[in-house]
């Protein structure tokens, strides 16, 4: 698990959460923390796997499918890289804004917890990661089609070669489909569906996490407006403040009738 995801600060938010009437909040937190963390391993598995590409690659000596496929293995090493370091980022987006959340609850309470929530600002970037998962997901499926292209039509030409020798010894010649993977091929290939395969996980669990920051967001703005109609009932306008003060001043302007009979009865 990434350390951040079990720091004090993240913890002592969540705790916060919890014991103010948040546990909505604290759950969706939670769940995004283990997208995050999940997201997190996959990418490292994406980078090992396609390790195994370079391996293989560097063991075996087929230069068509040794180009595409080292080609692709680069790219798709660049943007792995790329999210790890979005992912990184976003880990310490949520700390800070989580330490600071902390902080600012000992002065002005709980709203501290909503406004901290609001500032993670972490949607944009999932959906930016989630663009970019798309395309490298689109772009490895290229890379695999070509490698399976081009070891077919090697194999074909191999199959080709090997009628004409059946025709020029008088044999029937046998039918040409490209056969089966060979071994280079199965090796280098394994290793890049493996890699398919994680990024399509990584990209379920951006789609997960964006839905956990939706429900976030939409709670505190919830709860923001809340306390706002709250302090608005408990505190009157400022019309009817005014209007308040003018009648009681129109009320003290009106001597009461009292008054106005021993003022009368004095003049008497």
């Amino acid at each position: 698990m990434d350390p951040l995801q079990g720091s004090e600060a993240i913890q002592q938010f969540k705790k916060l959460l919890e014991g103010n009437n948040r546990e909505g909040q604290a759950a969706d937190l939670s769940a995004l923390m283990w997208y995050m963390d999940g997201m997190t391993r996959q990418d490292e598995a994406v980078l090992r796997e396609l390790q195994n590409v370079r391996q293989q690659l560097d063991q075996e000596r087929e230069p068509p499918v040794q180009y595409v496929a080292q080609k692709a293995a680069a790219t798709l090493e660049h943007k792995a890289h790329q999210l790890k370091g979005t992912l990184d980022s976003l880990w310490e987006r949520i700390a800070g804004c989580a330490a600071s959340a902390v902080e600012s609850f000992k002065e002005i309470g709980v709203s501290a917890l909503d406004k901290a929530l609001a500032a993670m600002d972490v949607k944009n970037v999932l959906e930016s990661l989630r663009d970019h998962l798309n395309n490298s997901i689109a772009d490895t499926k290229r890379s695999i089609e070509k490698v399976e292209n081009i070891g077919c039509e090697l194999r074909s030409v191999g199959g080709h070669l090997r009628n004409a020798g059946r025709a020029m010894a008088g044999k029937e010649t046998l039918a040409v489909d490209g056969g089966q993977e060979g071994r280079f091929q199965s090796a280098v290939l394994a290793p890049m569906r493996a890699a398919q395969k994680l990024l399509c996980g990584m990209n379920n669990a951006t789609l997960a996490a964006i839905g956990c920051v939706e429900h976030l967001e939409q709670t505190a703005k919830d709860a923001r407006e809340a306390r706002a109609e709250r302090q608005a009932e408990k505190k009157p306008s400022v019309r009817q403040a005014l209007a308040e003060k003018k009648a009681e001043a129109a009320a003290q302007s009106i001597p009461s009738p009292e008054k106005e009979h021993k003022s009368q009865e004095a003049a008497l």
